[in-house]
Formats: structure tokens, sequence, C-alpha cells
């Protein structure tokens, strides 16, 4: 699973919250940025077969508290406005990196077949 902390989302707005089980329940809870720990949700995207892409946020402390704070962020749409662009902003930064990556891979690869060319020569 990928982790990116990423936005703290404002406190209005409705949504549809789901248990953390294979089979989700979705129920409606009003929705504030926080979870029912108190604390600021982490937004995250999952690095699975069953949900490539999807983002969600979730109670930053779900391995060792019992808070059960889960939302699928698509359930959200329309609801929860000021998330659209950081998740807009955050893919177009990732879509830069992985650009960049490749523009170096390709300068390393054109200074390997320069050096292979000598060495026919």
């Amino acid at each position: 699973m990928l982790r990116r902390r990423l936005f703290t989302p404002p406190s209005n707005g409705r949504c549809s919250v789901s248990r953390s089980s294979i089979l989700k329940r979705v129920h409606d809870r009003k929705f504030n940025g926080r979870c029912f720990c108190g604390l600021d949700v982490t937004l995250l995207q999952p690095g699975t077969a069953m949900n490539p892409g999807r983002w969600f946020v979730r109670c930053p402390k779900w391995k060792t508290s019992d808070c059960s704070y889960f939302v699928w962020v698509d359930k959200t749409e329309g609801q929860w406005e000021g998330l659209r662009r950081p998740v807009s902003k955050r893919k177009m930064h990732e879509d830069v990196l992985e650009a960049e990556a490749e523009v170096k891979m390709l300068k390393k690869l054109g200074k390997i077949e320069a050096q292979v060319s000598k060495l026919r020569l």
C-alpha cells in the first residue's frame, strides 16, 4: 500500500463512511476532516489490484486504535469539493517525477550508447 499524507480536508459536508473489511457496509456520517478519535484523517491510495488508484481517508492510528474511520474518496464526490484540487496536484507532481526519472534514464542510456559506439571503432 502506498501511504501518502496529502491533505486535511475542510470541516464541512457529508459523506459515506465504510468499515475496514472486504465487504464494506456504508453508513452516512457527518464528515469534518477528523476521525472518530478526533485526529486529522490521512489521505492514502492503495497499491492493490482490487482498488488501483482509488483514494481513501482513514484514521492515522488505524493499527493501534479501535477507531474504524474509513472513507473512499469517490463516495464523497460533490460533497468534498476541496479534495479534488489537492488530488489533481498530487497526480501532476507524480507525473512530473515520473517524467524526470525517464529523462534521467534516457540520458544515461545515451551516454552508454555513445561509449559502446566508441568501443566498436
